[in-house]
C-alpha cells in the first residue's frame, strides 16, 4: 500500500510539474519598455481587468475622493493623460484619481489605474512636480513592474504546490499547501530598487517629452527626504513601497541638470488655480490630523475637540464625522456617536468606511435593521473586507435570516481563520450547528 501510495503521489508531482512547465514556456513576453523577452503570467486584457476590479476598491480604502473638487480631478487627469500618451503604452485604459488621504503617497496598479493622495498633492509647488511623481508611476505601468511582482508570486505557489504533492503522505503537507495557497494569492505592490530606477528614467523621459523641468522630480525626492525627518509618520506608506537611497537623488538631478527643460520656469499658475480648493481647506484638514494623532493615542476626548473643529471649518466632509463618531462610541457616547455616523455616511452615501463605521455604531446602539443597511453597502464596495462581514454576520444575526449570517460568518472564519474576527465566526458557527 506504501509503494502505491508513493508511486501515486510521484506520478501527481511529475504531472503538476508538466502543467508548471507547459505554463512556464508558453508565457513569454515581449517588454513594451525594453523590448525584451520576459516571463510572465498575465496577458494585457488579464491586466488590464485586474487593475479595473481593483481600482475602486483602492479608491475607497483611500477614504474615497475629496468632496466637491472635481476641478482638482480634472486638472490631474489632464497632467496623467498627457504624459501617458508619449509613453510605452498610450494605448491602455489611463486613469488617475486624486484620493481624500492626508498620507503622502502615489501609487500605480497594473493596467493604467493610478491614484495620488490629497496629502502629497497639497505640498507641491509646480505641475512639474505633478508631473515628476505621475512620470514615476507610469513608468511603473508600463514596465509591468506589478505583473512581474505577480509572476514571482505564481513561481513561488507553483514550487510550493510541487512540494505540498510530494509531500502529500507526511505531516508537513497541510503547512506547505498553506503557504501555496499563501504566495499564489499574495501580490505586493512594492518593487526592487532596479525596477524604482527605472520607473525615475522612465517618469524623466515622460516629463521632459511633455515639456517638463525635469527639476521638479528632484523638488519632490528632496520633499520626501525632508519629510521623512520631521514628519517620518506621513510619509511612511511611500517610502515603505518606493524607497529613496540618496543614489536615486543623485541620478534624478544628474538627468535634470543635463537637460535644457532645467533651466525654463515652473509651470504653477494652472497648479495653483487647481489647488486653491484644497489650499483653503489645509487648515481643517490639519485638525483632522491632530485629531487622528491623539485618536491614536487613545486620547479620545481631546481627538473629540480636533474632530468638531474640522467639521466647523469644513461641514461636507464626511470623513470628519465618522471619525468623531469613532471617537465617541470609545468614550461610550453611543448616541451621539450614531447621530455623527449617520452624517458621516449621509455625505458619502456609497463610501465605504462611512457606512463600515455607521454599521458598527448602529451595532452598538441595538439599531441592527440599520446596521444590515450600511454593512451591506460597504460590501458592496469592498465585498472580502473582514471586519465589514463580520459585523453584517452580527447585525444579520440578531434580526435574520439566520442563513445570511451563516454566510458571512462562513467568509470570515474562511480569509481570516487565525484573527480574532474568524475564532469569535467559528465558534458561532459552531453553537449554531454549522461548520
Amino acid at each position: 500500500m506504501f509503494n502505491l501510495r508513493r508511486k501515486w503521489v510521484m506520478q501527481a508531482a511529475a504531472a503538476a510539474l508538466i502543467v508548471f512547465l507547459s505554463l512556464f514556456l508558453s508565457a513569454c513576453a515581449k517588454n513594451p519598455v525594453t523590448g525584451e523577452e520576459q516571463l510572465v503570467f498575465m496577458s494585457e486584457p488579464q491586466e488590464i481587468t485586474m487593475g479595473a476590479n481593483y481600482y475602486p476598491q483602492v479608491i475607497q480604502l483611500n477614504n474615497g475622493t475629496p468632496p466637491e473638487d472635481p476641478q482638482l480631478q480634472a486638472y490631474v487627469s489632464d497632467v496623467g493623460q498627457r504624459l501617458a500618451s508619449l509613453s510605452h503604452r498610450p494605448h491602455l485604459p489611463w486613469q488617475f484619481t486624486v484620493v481624500d488621504s492626508s498620507q503622502v503617497n502615489a501609487f500605480a496598479l497594473p493596467g493604467g489605474k493610478i491614484c495620488i493622495t490629497r496629502g502629497l498633492i497639497a505640498k507641491m509647488n509646480s505641475e512639474d512636480e505633478l508631473a515628476g511623481v505621475l512620470g514615476h508611476e507610469i513608468g511603473h505601468v508600463t514596465a509591468r513592474h506589478a505583473v512581474s511582482a505577480y509572476t514571482r508570486q505564481v513561481l513561488m505557489a507553483g514550487a510550493m504546490l510541487g512540494l505540498a504533492i510530494a509531500l502529500s503522505d507526511s505531516d508537513y503537507a497541510p503547512a506547505a499547501l498553506a503557504a501555496a495557497g499563501v504566495a499564489g494569492g499574495l501580490m505586493m505592490l512594492s518593487y526592487s530598487r532596479d525596477q524604482e530606477r527605472q520607473s525615475d528614467e522612465l517618469g524623466y523621459e515622460y516629463m521632459t517629452k511633455a515639456g517638463y523641468n525635469p527639476m521638479g522630480m528632484v523638488k519632490t525626492f528632496e520633499l520626501f527626504q525632508k519629510m521623512q525627518k520631521s514628519e517620518p509618520g506621513v510619509v511612511e506608506g511611500m517610502l515603505s513601497s518606493h524607497p529613496l537611497p540618496s543614489e536615486r537623488i543623485h541620478a534624478a538631478e544628474q538627468r535634470a541638470l543635463a537637460s535644457p527643460l532645467s533651466s525654463q520656469p515652473f509651470k504653477t499658475a494652472q497648479f495653483s488655480r487647481s489647488l486653491a480648493r484644497q489650499k483653503r481647506l489645509a487648515p481643517a484638514y490639519a485638525q483632522l490630523d491632530k485629531a487622528n494623532a491623539l485618536a491614536r493615542k487613545k486620547q479620545w476626548s481631546q481627538a473629540v475637540v480636533h474632530y468638531k473643529k474640522a467639521i466647523a471649518m469644513f461641514p461636507k466632509e464626511s470623513m470628519f464625522y465618522s471619525r468623531l463618531a469613532v471617537a465617541q462610541m470609545k468614550q461610550d457616547q453611543d448616541a451621539m456617536a450614531l447621530k455623527n455616523a449617520k452624517q458621516g455616511a449621509r455625505l458619502s452615501e456609497d463610501g465605504f468606511y462611512p457606512n463600515l463605521i455607521l454599521g458598527m455604531v448602529a451595532n452598538a446602539n441595538r439599531k441592527y435593521s440599520l446596521a444590515v443597511d450600511a454593512h451591506r453597502k460597504a460590501a458592496a464596495v469592498m465585498p472580502d473586507h473582514v471586519i465589514n462581514n463580520f459585523f453584517l454576520a452580527y447585525a444579520y444575526d440578531k434580526t435574520g435570516p439566520r442563513y445570511q449570517a451563516v454566510t458571512y460568518y462562513r467568509k470570515v472564519k474562511s480569509a481570516a481563520p487565525n484573527s480574532q474576527y474568524g475564532q469569535i465566526a467559528a465558534k458561532r458557527l459552531s453553537q449554531l450547528g454549522y461548520n
